[in-house]
């Protein structure tokens, strides 16, 4: 039996998400249910011949081409929903990142730039036109792979550097929230600007990867009152361990897979770029990595914004939830077939970027209504939590019960104008009366 009140808050959203949507407003909404019970990823042709599209094959193309979505509204809905769904360890967890959809063939789709690609083999390297995207998501849960999309943003040849566009995800989603909603931890990955985001006045706390070569500074020491204030006080470089000195703050924790993990937090250091805007810079040490023999490299974080918290592992446990975006996209691209469509348009590409986000939600809403059915040859998990697949499996029976909201097609028949078992009339024949030329004098 599907419990009543989970049932109800996935009937609820599936409405809003219809009355978010513009143009062919049924057409991409039965084209997210195509999506939600196709058995593996498809083009638009293929989910047009799902059960749940109801309209013919060119009606998936035209929802993509001449549809319309209302981005401030499906952003507002995806922050409603996420009230009570991401909090890690007491705080709310967002993740910051990016990746492509490889276009490489797609010489007349415009807004494409040069993005990397890994490849098979050794070495992965390689770079081809791609649409850049950059996605703003919640951490659910403390484990597992459940992301929670707020805002998915494409980046054109023209547009502003990605650390400027990660300020302005959050600051949409942080307007969408009510007065007083706790403010969150986003962590972001080393190819983020650091100058940039100490200046930012963001409403969130950031949590950023240094890279091993970063250089930052101290504080200057006091002025003597003669000649230019100094900016910077002694560098600190990450990779020569003789500019440390002793930590503000330290921590030491025992992990099952790690070992023993070490935290060190130095204060009031700041970039040559922004000598008033200090943060922290944390080194976490583990003793060992998973299923790996090399010794482990440092991790090295910068903390902006307020206060740290009591508890530094708990940093270090943030940060981890971070690659959980990393399942998310392959699942995004493998299973909900993503990348698969090859739309023409970048804004359609936009359009369906909005779906497979509100899709991703409807599995996240359904997963208290589905039970642990494994594939053989999948391990049962310790924890008991059930994975976005698992769910994506069984959507079609749950699809059955909680209905759509979208319109069935009109059914094609006779004219209206026509009496029952009258047959047309023929075109008629008007004799078109043709002039001779006039002779010439």
């Amino acid at each position: 039996m599907l419990k009543t009140e989970e049932l109800a808050t996935l009937i609820r959203f599936r409405q809003e998400l219809y009355d978010s949507l513009g143009l062919r407003q049924d057409s991409l909404f039965e084209l997210v249910d195509a999506v939600l019970t196709a058995p593996q990823r498809s083009t638009l042709v293929r989910l047009s011949l799902t059960a749940a599209f109801r309209r013919l094959w060119s009606s998936t193309c035209d929802a993509l081409a001449d549809g319309s979505v209302d981005v401030t509204q499906v952003r507002a809905l995806f922050t409603r929903t996420l009230v009570d769904s991401a909090v890690v360890e007491g705080r709310p967890l967002w993740v910051i990142d990016g990746t492509n959809w490889p276009r490489p063939a797609a010489r007349a789709s415009a807004d494409r730039t040069w993005e990397y690609r890994p490849l098979p083999g050794w070495p992965q390297n390689g770079v081809v036109p791609a649409w850049s995207y950059q996605w703003l998501v919640g951490v659910p849960d403390v484990a597992g792979s459940w992301v929670l999309p707020l805002d998915v943003h494409r980046r054109g040849p023209t547009a502003e550097s990605a650390t400027q566009v990660a300020l302005e995800q959050i600051a949409a989603v942080r307007h969408t929230q009510a007065v007083g909603a706790p403010r969150p931890v986003v962590t972001l990955d080393s190819g983020y600007d650091l100058e940039t985001l100490a200046k930012s006045e963001v409403d969130a706390d950031l949590l950023v990867r240094l890279a091993k070569h970063r250089v930052v500074y101290r504080a200057p020491d006091q002025h003597a009152g003669r000649g230019r204030p100094r900016l910077h006080g002694e560098p600190f470089r990450l990779a020569d361990e003789g500019t440390y000195g002793q930590p503000q703050r330290s921590t030491q924790l025992d992990h099952p897979l790690y070992g023993a993990v070490t935290i060190d937090v130095w204060t009031e250091l700041h970039v040559s770029g922004a000598p008033d805007a200090p943060f922290c810079v944390i080194r976490v040490q583990v003793e060992r990595l998973p299923n790996k023999k090399l010794p482990p490299r440092p991790l090295w974080l910068a903390w902006i914004g307020g206060p740290l918290p009591a508890d530094l592992s708990v940093i270090w446990r943030w940060y981890l939830r971070r690659f959980t975006v990393e399942h998310a996209f392959r699942f995004f691209k493998q299973t909900l077939g993503w990348t698969t469509v090859r739309p023409r348009d970048p804004d359609a590409a936009d359009r369906w970027s909005w779906l497979i986000a509100g899709a991703c939600w409807q599995l996240w809403l359904a997963r208290p209504l589905v039970g642990e059915v494994r594939l053989p040859w999948e391990h049962p998990r310790r924890d008991g939590l059930v994975t976005p697949g698992q769910v994506h499996r069984h959507f079609t029976g749950i699809l059955v019960r909680v209905g759509t909201p979208a319109r069935a097609p009109r059914k094609r028949g006779k004219s209206p104008g026509r009496q029952k078992g009258q047959r047309p009339k023929p075109p008629l024949h008007y004799q078109v009366a043709r002039r001779a030329p006039p002779r010439a004098a």
